[in-house]
């Protein structure tokens, strides 16, 4: 589990840390707060595959003609990126990123380098990577293949609905849920919400697979049973999916009736249970009041809301412990309103 994570130079924060982080961390604010670059930071830092989550990140801004500058503080301008993350076991990665010139002007070229270190013992090496965005709005990347996995963090999936390049199809999560036997909760997951479904399957359209939601005299694909549903159906298999971890949740309740946000407070919650580390970020006092009201007094102490603000690129926080969010609920809404 990571337990820190110190940000310098990075999209719109300058400088900043985040620390005491626990298995259920919200973080919350207004827009332009630094929420997003926090999920970016650890998805880089933490990432197996630095060089890919490096293009991951900039791929996911969408409709920026030069994004890949704007990974780093004004534009690249300023010298490199460096995250420094650490996990429980007293590991610290840090990450270098640096911004390199191109002689071809829609083209963009980084380069970076991991450092680990155990405990007090020095920092070692782990290695380079590079990263060179091909298509004018940098959408399209070449990455070399360092692999360093992170004690701690066996795996790293960052979920955005609002970005495709991010997302795994929905056939393949279905087929790994029925692998693992999880078909009847999933199912049930759903009846709350689907009046008469009976069933989930995969079926196909001309040659291509599709997941349907089954009733007894018809059929509908999830993609078109509302984004709301659609939404819930790929975090739960997600996050059903997942052996452990870090997920980043960049606002799951988007799109979602009130009834699905519980749905998807449940699902969370019951990833944390499993042992998977969850960061999300939200705008929605309705998810935390639905984490509240579904927190057993075990899964309370594992929450942590942050409030963040930033003031010239400085990252400001606050940090509630979970038995303290219900009586700060006041404040919590101050800062999504």
């Amino acid at each position: 589990m990571i337990r820190s994570v110190e940000i310098k130079g990075l999209r719109g924060i300058r400088k900043g840390k985040l620390t005491d982080l626990t298995p259920l961390v919200v973080l919350v604010g207004p827009n332009g707060s630094g929420k997003s670059t926090v999920l970016d930071a650890l998805f880089i830092a933490a990432n197996p595959k630095p060089a890919e989550a490096v293009g991951e990140a900039v791929a996911r801004r969408e409709g920026l003609k030069q994004g890949a500058r704007w990974l780093w503080w004004r534009g690249g301008n300023q010298g490199p990126a460096e995250i420094a993350i650490t996990t429980n076991s007293a590991v610290t990665r840090v990450c270098t990123l640096r911004l390199m010139l191109h002689p071809d002007p829609d083209s963009a070229l980084a380069d970076g380098s991991i450092k680990d270190q155990v405990e007090t013992a020095s920092f070692q090496d782990r290695g380079n990577f590079s990263v060179q965005f091909k298509s004018a709005e940098h959408s399209s990347f070449q990455t070399s293949n360092l692999q360093v996995p992170m004690t701690d963090v066996p795996e790293m999936r960052f979920i955005d609905p609002r970005t495709s390049s991010l997302r795994t199809p929905l056939y393949k999560l279905f087929t790994r849920i029925t692998e693992q036997g999880l078909h009847k909760q999933t199912r049930e997951l759903l009846a709350d919400l689907v009046p008469a479904l009976e069933d989930i399957r995969i079926l196909t359209e001309g040659d291509s697979p599709l997941v349907y939601l089954i009733f007894s005299d018809h059929a509908v694909p999830v993609a078109l049973a509302g984004d709301g549903i659609r939404l819930l159906v790929e975090l739960g298999f997600e996050l059903a999916t997942r052996p452990g971890g870090v997920v980043l949740l960049e606002e799951p309740e988007i799109h979602m009736h009130p009834a699905a946000i519980r749905q998807c407070a449940r699902v969370i919650l019951a990833a944390v249970q499993r042992d998977i580390q969850v960061v999300l970020t939200t705008h929605s006092l309705e998810l935390i009041d639905s984490l509240l009201s579904e927190c057993s007094d075990n899964d309370l102490n594992q929450l942590s809301v942050y409030g963040l603000l930033l003031q010239a690129g400085c990252l400001k926080s606050s940090r509630l412990a979970g038995p303290e969010v219900a009586f700060a609920r006041t404040t919590i809404e101050d800062d999504l309103r």
